[in-house]
């Protein structure tokens, strides 16, 4: 068997994500079979999936876990199955363009993965791998981004290990705590998988990730696709990225209008915060390339429409360039950050 593509969503309100990423890479890479995980799906989905070409349906995969924690007990069950080339992609990742020209030359001991977002904290080092106990063996500059993985049999004994460190009673406790109040090393998967990689054992795979801006458009909040990256896609060209990723709060989660957000009992700073969030999500390059499958996901998407003020002005003035319209927010957002890093302000801890 040869190239796989393996999609998990475990949430009914997330399938939405699924949908989008599943109609993308059918449109941009129609030959690739995809593989959706998907635990006691609505029978809504279950028949909008299996309606489609070139896609498998699994729901009853013994996993023992769940979320983001899944990675290493997928893939490695892909690869057991026969399957020569793994590729992970998260349910919140809308394909742009053909991905499969960063995979030609690859050879079976590479990983391929991505940079995390511009903003990540404690970028790249070695804390992660010394805090889990493990000895350096290399250093990477960013840290690693598991939105994207590939994967083949070179690497079973790296996902085993990625695997048990997930299955650690310590991690598992750090889980059951909210996101804030986690130590760094234990903030998620891909902190783990970071001080994996970096240690002695494993510093032999190669690894090679997708640039954020230029491979990967990384939508951590407004400048999560920073307003450098989004002028170097304008110079360059190129326009967006073949892979644009929602990270943190999704689209179709946001407040459904700014009156409600108004006629809302919360405080003034949160329902300020509440606005910043949906301006975001309807200015966002994701939930602009998402509009174009509005029709194939066969379900209301009203999170599609710009309806804020704010929002349509900002589209009108940048003509719906699903660079630019969110231009302003992000140059604002970076602004903000920017303060916050040169503060010192840091919502994880060291250890």
């Amino acid at each position: 068997m040869s190239m796989v593509v393996c999609i998990y969503e475990d949430r009914d309100k997330n399938l939405i994500g699924v949908k989008l990423t599943v109609l993308s890479l059918a449109r941009h890479c129609p030959t690739l079979p995809i593989i959706i995980i998907c635990p006691q799906p609505p029978a809504t989905f279950r028949h909008w999936a299996e309606s489609l070409p070139n896609v498998k349906l699994i729901s009853d995969e013994n996993l023992g876990v769940s979320g983001w924690n899944v990675k290493p007990t997928i893939l490695l069950h892909r690869l057991r199955e026969g399957y020569t080339e793994v590729v992970w992609i998260d349910s919140d990742i809308i394909i742009n363009n053909d991905f499969r020209q960063h995979f030609e030359n690859l050879d079976e001991h590479t990983l391929l993965t991505t940079q995390d977002n511009y903003w990540g904290q404690y970028q790249g080092g070695t804390h992660r791998t010394v805090t889990w106990g493990l000895t350096p063996g290399r250093t990477f500059s960013t840290t690693i981004n598991t939105g994207i993985l590939r994967v083949t049999p070179q690497h079973i004994d790296m996902l085993k290990e990625w695997q048990k460190m997930l299955n650690d009673p310590g991690y598992m406790e750090a889980q059951r705590q909210p996101l804030y109040n986690r130590p760094l090393h234990m903030l998620g998967d891909q902190e783990v998988l970071t001080a994996l990689l970096g240690s002695v054992e494993f510093s032999h795979v190669p690894v090679k990730m997708l640039k954020r801006g230029i491979d990967i458009a990384q939508c951590f909040g407004p400048a999560g696709y920073t307003p450098t990256e989004r002028l170097q896609s304008l110079i360059t060209g190129k326009g967006l990225p073949p892979f644009i990723h929602s990270m943190g709060y999704k689209p179709w989660q946001m407040t459904p209008s700014a009156a409600a957000i108004d006629n809302s009992n919360d405080s003034f700073k949160k329902r300020l915060r509440t606005y910043y969030s949906h301006l975001h999500l309807q200015l966002s390059p994701y939930t602009s390339i998402a509009r174009e499958y509005r029709k194939e996901i066969e379900e209301d998407a009203p999170w599609m429409d710009v309806k804020s003020l704010t929002g349509r002005l900002f589209e009108i003035l940048s003509n719906s360039h699903p660079i630019l319209q969110g231009f302003p927010l992000a140059l604002f957002d970076a602004g903000v950050r920017h303060v916050r890093r040169f503060l010192g302000i840091a919502r994880y801890r060291l250890n």
